[in-house]
């Protein structure tokens, strides 16, 4: 595959070199170095902020215009940095007329060297103006790496007839009923499960989500032999200063009970928000050092990441000239996802701006049928990028309306990352078990009465009660009058339960009211 490296440089306040490296096999390697100024305001900072998290919240007069400015403004950006780039001088040109030849079966790799300027060119918005591509749209692949991790990657083995892909997922809805629907994003992924589906997926869901599970579901994986190729984190991501506004309740003997680490500094860092049901907020906040330490201890190599923020840093407009090393930077001013791959994870799939749930949904359902079709995790992001593209049209608060929010997801890919070593003809996942769970899971999918003609729709809220109420005890009861659906719920549960890891040996009872039990 031909690949485009963009090394980003900082020369001065708001004053880059770049240098771009084109390797293709069949030509000699072209190196174009451009200097050029560039800089977002803090008002192109603080509207593409509100027309990607705010807008649909308030699609009402006047803001559809302002959006609709803010989309031209987005384009504009795009080929003002284009210019810079690539109108440079005559060697800036040559190459990218080369590049344009094949740039849908090139790979597009952005290393920036000032973790403090990461942020602060947005690659992802590159647009040539005269033939409107937008590189990270049309580029078979379109990633960022990191040149100096503190350990070096481990990519992960290609799977195997007999080795299905392990992937854990980690629902964490802190606020319970008030949160996401529980299964919002994981019915995406099991949407496709059927006894003809090929065994694609070995998977399991973290019970109960907590940091502490998390950190055992893993080490006795890894130590089995059989450690997950995916950790897929389905849940809240936060940037903030956690000595900002930190509840009364959650501080004591002087620390913070919802910080998993130590206090780092005054600035603002990416968290995410695994449940702690031993403080009052039922929140953990875990930061990027711990949680790529975690990973690369357990083998994990990639990371999926559809969390609020997790690929967010601030511009550091100020740049501090002190001679820290590179890593202690990346913990300084790095995002979440930076500090995962610092920490040696090969692959990180990460949101830089608030998501939507309908968002989410549609990128990861993509994803992960990329995958299972045997592309690389970079290409599968860009596979997931031009289908949110392609399908803009977003239902928040009121009918659908188109918002291009294709630039949130993020990937950062150490080297080209493939779990499927070619291409599999039939998409659809299947959960894999040992002949015990297997038979058991079987034994009690038979015994359960059939779904109704129409389907299942709706009682998230129960089915998450229900998932935390197996937490904690064999028995829950499901209560409520006759006809409200106990056994249509009671019976998707018991389905998703047993297809999700749920069998840890002992018994689940099912109570309702009257008909089923």
């Amino acid at each position: 595959m031909p690949k485009l490296h963009i090394k980003q440089l900082t020369v001065g306040k708001n004053r880059y070199r770049v240098e771009l490296s084109l390797q293709e096999e069949s030509l000699t390697p072209m190196t174009v170095t451009a200097k050029f100024k560039f800089q977002l305001s803090e008002q192109d900072h603080k509207d593409l902020r509100w027309y990607l998290e705010d807008y649909l919240k308030f699609p009402f007069a006047p803001n559809p215009k302002i959006a609709a400015r803010v989309e031209q403004r987005m384009a504009a950006i795009g080929t003002e940095l284009f210019k810079a780039v690539f109108h440079a001088d005559e060697d800036a040109r040559d190459l990218w007329a080369e590049l344009r030849r094949g740039l849908n079966k090139t790979r597009v790799e952005i290393a920036v060297e000032d973790v403090q300027e990461a942020t602060s060119i947005p690659w992802e918005l590159l647009r040539d103006p005269k033939t409107d591509i937008s590189l990270a749209l049309h580029a078979q692949a379109f990633v960022r790496t990191h040149s100096n991790p503190s350990l070096r990657a481990k990519l992960p083995r290609l799977a195997s007839k007999d080795e299905p892909i392990r992937i854990l997922l980690v629902i964490c809805r802190p606020h319970e009923e008030k949160d996401v629907p529980f299964r919002s994003v994981a019915s995406r992924l099991v949407k496709g499960l059927s006894q003809a589906a090929r065994e694609f997926f070995q998977l399991e869901v973290l019970r109960p989500p907590t940091f502490g599970q998390l950190s055992k579901v893993l080490r006795a994986a890894s130590d089995a032999g059989k450690p997950f190729h995916v950790v897929h984190f389905d849940g809240h991501g936060t940037y903030q200063n956690v000595d900002e506004s930190v509840p009364a309740s959650s501080v004591m003997f002087g620390a913070n009970a919802l910080l998993l680490s130590p206090l780092r500094d005054d600035k603002k860092h990416g968290y995410l928000l695994f449940e702690n049901q031993a403080v009052k907020e039922n929140n953990q906040l875990v930061d990027g050092p711990a949680l790529g330490k975690l990973l690369v201890e357990t083998q994990v190599p990639v990371l999926v990441l559809n969390a609020c923020r997790s690929a967010h840093a601030e511009v550091e407009n100020e740049k501090t000239e002190d001679n820290t090393d590179s890593h202690s930077q990346v913990r300084a001013f790095g995002s979440l996802a930076q500090e995962v791959v610092d920490a040696g994870v090969a692959g990180v799939v990460a949101m830089r701006y608030n998501v939507y749930a309908v968002t989410a949904r549609e990128f990861v359902e993509q994803l992960y049928a990329a995958l299972i079709n045997g592309f690389s995790l970079g290409k599968a992001v860009s596979l997931g990028r031009k289908h949110l593209r392609e399908q803009p049209l977003r239902a928040v608060v009121t009918t659908p309306l188109p918002l291009q929010d294709w630039l949130v997801p993020v990937v950062y890919e150490a080297a080209e990352i493939n779990l499927f070593p070619a291409p599999v003809p039939q998409q659809g996942l299947r959960i894999v078990l040992d002949n015990k769970q297997k038979g058991a899971m079987e034994e009690t999918l038979a015994n359960l009465p059939a779904r109704p003609d129409v389907g299942f729709i709706g009682r998230d809220e129960t089915l998450l009660a229900l998932d935390r109420g197996f937490d904690r005890d064999k028995v829950v009861l499901l209560h409520a009058y006759a006809g409200s659906g106990k056994t249509t719920t009671a019976v998707e549960f018991a389905r998703w339960y047993q297809m999700t890891g749920g069998i840890k040996g002992g018994t689940v009872l099912f109570t309702s009211a009257d008909t089923f039990s």
